[in-house]
This record gives C-alpha cells, sequence and structure tokens, in this order.
C-alpha cells in the first residue's frame, strides 16, 4: 500500500511541537498526536496486508511540513474559544496555544489529578458555515483524517499496530451534544493502548478531543473523564477562559 504524503494539515504540524511543551503530557502520546488531526490522503485503498514503512525522504518531508507549520502558528493570536473551556474539580489545563492562521484556532491540554491526558482542538479550517451535525460532511471528513492520522502513524513506526475497536455516535458525557466517537487499540513494545476520539461541531467551529491511556485503564478513566465531556458539551456561548 503506498501512501501519498501531502503537506500535513497545520493543526496536525501544530500537534506535534505542541507536546514538546506540556510538560505534564505522557511523552508515549508525542507519536500519535503527530498525526492526530492528519489530513493526508492513501493513493489506493487501504489493504489488509502489513503497510510498508514510508521512506526516509516521505518522513523528512512530513517533518518538514511540521517544523513549517509551527514556525507559521508562532505569530498567531489564538481565536476566542466558542465553548466554555471548563475545569471540572480534579482538572487542570494549559493556556490557549494557537494554531496557524489556515486552521483558525487553538488547542488546550489537559490533566486531571490521576495522571489522565486529554488533548482539546477548536479549529475552523477557513470553513465558515459548519452544522451541529454529526452526520454532516465536514464532521465526518475530520474523523476521516483523524483515522488516516493513526494508520500513517503505523507507517511512520510509531506503532506497531493499530485496530479500530469501536465506532459510533456518541453523547458528550451526559450533555446533550452529539459527537462521532472511535476508538483504537495501539500497540507499541508490547503495550496496548486505548486511544479515544471525539469529534463534534457547534457554533461554526469544529471540535475534537484525544483520550489515550493504558487499555486495562478504560473503564476507570472513562468515568474521570464523563465530567469533562459533560462540560465541554453542555457550554453554549463561551465565556472566555484564558486558562491560566
Amino acid at each position: 500500500m503506498k501512501w501519498k504524503i501531502h503537506r500535513p494539515s497545520s493543526v496536525t504540524a501544530d500537534v506535534i511541537l505542541q507536546m514538546m511543551h506540556h510538560t505534564f503530557l505522557p511523552l508515549i502520546f508525542l507519536a500519535l498526536l503527530l498525526v492526530s488531526i492528519c489530513g493526508c490522503d492513501r493513493s489506493h485503498p487501504a489493504s489488509s496486508d502489513t503497510p510498508s514503512q514510508i521512506s526516509s525522504s516521505e518522513r523528512q518531508q512530513l517533518l518538514d511540513a511540521v517544523a513549517e507549520a509551527e514556525r507559521e502558528a508562532q505569530n498567531t493570536v489564538s481565536p476566542a474559544p466558542i465553548i466554555t473551556l471548563a475545569t471540572p474539580p480534579g482538572w487542570s489545563k494549559t493556556e490557549m496555544r494557537p494554531l496557524p492562521p489556515a486552521d483558525h484556532g487553538f488547542t488546550v491540554a489537559y490533566e486531571h489529578e490521576s495522571g489522565l491526558a486529554v488533548t482539546l482542538y477548536q479549529f475552523t479550517r477557513g470553513h465558515t458555515s459548519i452544522p451541529n451535525d454529526v452526520n454532516s460532511s465536514l464532521v465526518n471528513e475530520e474523523m476521516r483524517h483523524a483515522k488516516n492520522g493513526i494508520e500513517q502513524a503505523v507507517q511512520l513506526g510509531y506503532w506497531q499496530d493499530a485496530e479500530e475497536t469501536q465506532s459510533k455516535t456518541v453523547q458528550l458525557g451526559d450533555s446533550p451534544q452529539q459527537a462521532l466517537w472511535s476508538q483504537y487499540h495501539l500497540t507499541v513494545d508490547g503495550m496496548v493502548l486505548a486511544s479515544d476520539i471525539y469529534v463534534w461541531a457547534q457554533t461554526n467551529t469544529l471540535f475534537k478531543l484525544r483520550c489515550t491511556c493504558r487499555s486495562e485503564d478504560v473503564a476507570s478513566n472513562q468515568a474521570i473523564l464523563g465530567p469533562l465531556l459533560t462540560a465541554l458539551g453542555s457550554s453554549g456561548d463561551a465565556t472566555i477562559d484564558e486558562a491560566k
């Protein structure tokens, strides 16, 4: 299976270098987040065969694009949050980190006192009309990007294997907000991680949240994550919170 490597979305590129600055997030997440909002497309349909590693030149092309997007983001001002960046009891968060201008967004890293780490993205990719509908093409396209990004992480050699175990439409915690949800099991050095992706839209804006943990911790972490999902899904017009 041959990959056609495009310049990654600037959202993707910012994620890589952003993670280098978030000292409280486990380093094991860096490789997955490198392509967590990836805009790369395959030139051929997926194959059941084991994918080959991408070439060193393709890898360098991707990393060069990452560095370029990071430079673009350095002088960018984050837009105001569309939802309230709540911090339920036990949670803390970093300052908003702007994405490059083309994405018109930012990212925020959350951490629970238990050690559970979550990354939230708000962005528009330049779209001015985004339906608050999980069946819309834009929301589904963002989930497709996330899934392709996980496959590309395998191609890059960051994971030995990635298997999608569940995928459906869910409510964000106990809120009325619906989201597309997918869970992958990722294998690295004999360890299996569970990675959850949530994608939704609100007020002409896209949101993506990723939570990755050891597979054996999924049940307990879902209980921890619930109040944060509820808070994010329940907020309407944002109260600007500088997340300090």
